[in-house]
């Protein structure tokens, strides 16, 4: 049964405008350190702008608080993105939890969805 269901979408400007302005210090309160060993040089704005965006969708898909680095976004062997982190061992254990993210020219935007293990009787 689906449980939650966010989007965000992040402007790629904003977040490099927010990147030349607090350089490390924006960096380390939006990517965990997970994130932050895996952002590539060449497309740093990209890689934190879309994972901005997929922990904002995720704020949005459930009610549970969180800090944006104690959620992690990693890609699989196959470049689908899912989330790690201590936030989903505990606060979202039994849940499957959906992620797709997109990029364009001017943005990234995220997409989650919630399901509980429980069917719709």
């Amino acid at each position: 049964m689906i449980t939650g269901t966010g989007i965000d979408i992040a402007n790629t400007g904003r977040i490099k405008k927010l990147l030349d302005e607090h350089g490390e210090r924006f960096i380390s309160k939006v990517l965990s350190p997970e994130e932050k060993k895996l952002m590539p040089e060449a497309r740093a704005v990209e890689y934190i702008s879309g994972r901005f965006a997929a922990k904002e969708a995720l704020a949005k898909a459930t009610e549970k608080k969180f800090t944006l680095t104690n959620v992690s976004v990693i890609n699989d062997s196959k470049g689908k993105p899912y989330f790690t982190g201590h936030f989903f061992t505990k606060e979202l254990a039994g849940m499957k939890v959906h992620l797709s993210i997109t990029h364009d020219t001017d943005y990234a935007a995220a997409f989650v969805i919630i399901e509980s293990a429980e069917e719709i009787k």
